[in-house]
């Protein structure tokens, strides 16, 4: 069987290709279309250029997706698209491009499919896991064990979202956030917090200085509270052309990595994070795995 998984998140589109093969999935390397869905107008609707630049890119995922010879493609929305009031209108104008199962997700189903995706295999068993995942427009926390999650939060608070807020000075991103943080439950105490996501993954590949993104690289690759900090800083103090050029750092992302960086820095001072091993696995693996009792 053979599957087209596209994430819609508030600053790209995303492609999954993967082929459902004795018990097992085979994927291909993600492709990802900067579309900014999470730069809306005032009303709140996703913007007509954000939206035209999403047309396009289903454009050009339908061509792969026809090219691979998916089975079934499913579309999985988040943050903008869930907030938007012409969200449920745009999604029908992309199903008329790519015919799909598409589905919103609510902030808790993205932070299940997160944990879902990035746990994987090789979860020790005693051990509790913690995921962060900082979007466009929203941020994902999960805390679980290898019989699933135990507690989940998601906030509005993402890299788009808050763009502006960054630029207000170093330390507005964590003076925000600090008022939205919820505690853990007191019994919960994480061996392991993983980061995922394009804003981690991001932070991860700097860290690398890869030249060209490479997943298995980055699986694992643990990165400290100290060196984010220090990347911070750096990005902080170059201008827009310079961050272009750091390896490892998209060019669409360049201009709003620091506020993402900055969420998760607050994250992991408020939940006490020493590092996050980054996953290049996430949500889009994690509803893989929730199609595998169907296939």
């Amino acid at each position: 069987m053979k599957v087209a998984i596209i994430d819609i998140g508030s600053n790209s589109m995303r492609l999954l290709l993967g082929l459902y093969q004795e018990n097992r999935w085979i994927n291909e390397p993600k492709r990802l279309w900067t579309t900014r869905l999470g730069k809306r107008l005032d009303d709140g609707a996703l913007s007509p250029d954000a939206m035209a630049a999403s047309y396009r890119a289903m454009a050009e995922m339908k061509e792969a997706i026809d090219d691979f010879g998916a089975h079934k493609v499913y579309a999985l929305a988040t943050s903008a698209v869930r907030e938007a009031p012409n969200g449920q209108v745009f999604l029908e104008a992309l199903q008329a491009i790519q015919p799909m199962d598409s589905r919103i997700l609510t902030g808790q189903e993205e932070a299940q499919y997160g944990f879902l995706g990035a746990l994987g295999e090789g979860v020790k068993k005693g051990a509790y896991y913690g995921i962060i995942d900082v979007g466009g427009g929203s941020t994902e926390l999960a805390v679980g064990d290898k019989e699933g999650i135990l507690w989940s939060q998601s906030y509005q608070m993402g890299a788009v979202r808050f763009q502006i807020l960054s630029q207000e000075g170093p330390e507005a991103v964590k003076a925000v956030s600090q008022a939205l943080w919820q505690d853990l439950p007191q019994d919960l105490c994480v061996d392991q917090w993983i980061g995922i996501g394009g804003t981690a993954t991001t932070l991860g590949a700097m860290d690398l200085a890869m030249e060209i993104f490479d997943g298995r690289r980055l699986q694992g690759h643990k990165v400290s509270r100290e060196r984010i900090q220090d990347m911070i800083c750096d990005l902080r103090a170059k201008s827009p052309e310079e961050r272009r050029a750091i390896p490892g750092l998209q060019a669409g992302r360049a201009d709003i990595i620091t506020a993402g960086a900055e969420i998760i820095a607050a994250a992991m001072d408020f939940y006490d994070m020493e590092s996050l091993s980054m996953s290049e696995r996430d949500g889009m693996e994690g509803f893989e795995e929730g199609l595998c009792r169907y296939l």
